[in-house]
């Protein structure tokens, strides 16, 4: 079954097919990493490497939708190659199988990563607050309704100089 699906969808399908296979990686190592080995065994992960998926999956939200579309794209080109003068419908058929499967695969990866990035987003909770810069002595900061105006002196002598 997914041997006709490769072949419907072209030669597209193929690197639709890298992906999720590396998309499945990524998912099986943050569920180890975040769920059993932070969450059942207690084992400190540090804060940087539980939150890796946020800029991991990221890949798997862009990419294969855009090669879905590129797809589709040449599906439709192909469809509507010209034979002998006219449209065969043998060509246009396989033309709009290609622009259909690789959309479908590529919004299947697409929907799957994000998901699974909520998923992990809820299981880890919110992000920590971001480190404050040294502060800065409050005796040398003014306000500016404080601060000293400087006289202006075209205004003291009736505006004009």
């Amino acid at each position: 079954m997914l041997q006709r699906y490769m072949e419907l969808g072209g030669p597209l399908m193929w690197p639709l097919w890298l992906c999720s296979l590396v998309l499945v990686g990524v998912l099986l190592e943050r569920l180890w990493s975040v769920g059993v080995r932070a969450k059942l065994l207690g084992r400190p992960t540090p804060r940087e490497r539980l939150t890796w998926h946020r800029r991991g999956l990221a890949f798997f939200t862009d990419v294969p939708p855009s090669l879905g579309l590129l797809g589709t794209v040449l599906g439709v080109v192909q469809s509507f190659n010209l034979v002998n003068g006219r449209i065969d419908s043998q060509t246009m058929a396989a033309g709009l199988g290609v622009a259909c499967m690789t959309t479908v695969f590529g919004l299947i990866i697409a929907i799957v990563a994000t998901v699974s990035r909520y998923g992990l987003d809820w299981l880890i909770g919110p992000d920590p607050e971001p480190s404050q810069p040294a502060a800065v002595p409050a005796s040398s900061v003014k306000p500016a309704a404080v601060a000293e105006a400087k006289p202006n002196p075209t205004a003291a002598k009736g505006g004009a100089a």
